[in-house]
Order: C-alpha cells, then structure tokens, then sequence
C-alpha cells in the first residue's frame, strides 16, 4: 500500500473510534460501499475523512449520523462520489487485476500445501506438483466467486430492503440453486477432469505463489492515487 494512503487509512481508523458506536457502525457501511465504488485507495480514504470530520462535528453537536448526512446513505455517498473525476481506463483495468492477486497468493498457497501434504502421505514425490486440468478451472471459478461475491457486497452495503419485506419461497429457491451451482463450478471439474495440467517443480511452486504478491506491492504504486 502506498504510505500516503496508508497514512491517511491509520488516521481515520483512529477517528473512527472516537465516534459513538451506532455512529461507527453506520461508517462501516459507508466505508464497505466506498470501497465498491470506481474510486482510488486514495479517494475513498480522502471521502472517509471528510465524512468523519462531518459526522464527529454534528455529534459535538448533540446530532445523530442520521441528522448530519440524512437518512439515505447511498444517495449522499453517490452524490460525493459523481464529483470525484473517472480514473482512465487503463488504471481500472489495474486495480481490478490488483484487487484479486492476493486471493490468488491465497489460493496458490493452499493448493502447493495440499499437495505437498498429500505426496507426503502417499510417499509421492515431494519436489513435483502437478496441476490438473480441474484443479486449474476450480481455482479460477474460486477467484471469479470471491471477487463477485465481495463486489456484491460492497455495493450492496447501504441497501436497505423495505420495511416488513420478507424473502419468499421463491427468493429461498434461487438461494439454494445458486448455491448449487457455485459448488458444481468450483468441485466437479477437479472430478471429471483430472488430466494434468502443469507441472512444477516444488520451489518454483512457491516462487510462483509469492509472484501474485510481488506484481500486486508493485501496481500499488500505480493505483492506490
């Protein structure tokens, strides 16, 4: 992380704490959404800032969150957001590319464990790890889940589903087939399709795990501002 923004990120967690605690949960929201938002590292934090110095002035006040910046979260967030200018498509393209590496590190390094693991058990080769053709689309399925899953998260964090709204049968359904689905995606084709893929040898395994890493430390530089 760039130190500007690490910076900045240090000074509002230490706002944040001085806030009355239905006031830190409603920041939480706002700063889950912002972080959905086409918005720099930087940007968020800037916004963070200022929405805290708002907030812990009206509580000085005697004024509730609610008072200081109104009932809808969202529309007040999305109005401060349309100011800030659209990063160039280039560095989107980045961040995005940034944003997954580290559940790729994460990924990588439980599937070199599992294997190391499992060649020890069966007295297999330690020093060879083969990637089938199943583990390779499961991994990828993994990353695509994690990302939309965080996304959807993110930009849902100031909806608020209307008042006595209850989820239907119906909505239970579509719950459950999703889920399905996502587990068929992610576990059957290490089944089906276990001809191998790649094979490495062990150390360049880890070398290839720490590089998501690395790749990321470096598009910080570039998409943090």
């Amino acid at each position: 992380m760039n130190p500007t923004v690490r910076n900045l990120l240090r000074q509002n967690n230490a706002r944040e704490k001085a806030l009355s605690p239905e006031s830190q949960a409603g920041m939480t929201d706002v700063v889950v959404y912002l972080r959905g938002q086409d918005l720099s590292r930087l940007a968020q934090e800037e916004i963070r800032r200022d929405i805290l110095e708002m907030v812990l002035a009206g509580e000085a006040r005697g004024q509730t969150m609610q008072q200081v910046i109104g009932l809808d979260y969202r529309t007040f967030c999305d109005e401060i957001v349309a100011a800030v200018p659209r990063r160039p498509r280039g560095v989107r393209m980045l961040s995005a590319v940034d944003d997954m590496l580290p559940a790729v590190t994460l990924l990588l390094a439980i599937w070199t464990a599992q294997k190391i693991l499992s060649a020890l058990l069966t007295g297999q080769p330690v020093l060879w790890l083969t990637l089938t053709v199943g583990e390779g689309i499961s991994l990828a399925c993994i990353v695509a889940v994690a990302v939309g899953l965080v996304t959807w998260v993110c930009r849902t964090a100031l909806r608020r589903p209307p008042v006595g709204a209850e989820e239907g049968p119906g909505g239970l359904w579509k719950v459950f087939l999703l889920a399905l689905v996502v587990f068929a995606a992610l576990f059957l084709p290490r089944v089906i399709l276990p001809q191998p893929l790649v094979t490495l040898w062990m150390p360049a395994a880890v070398v290839v795990t720490l590089l998501p890493l690395l790749v990321s430390a470096l598009l910080d530089r570039r998409t943090d501002l």
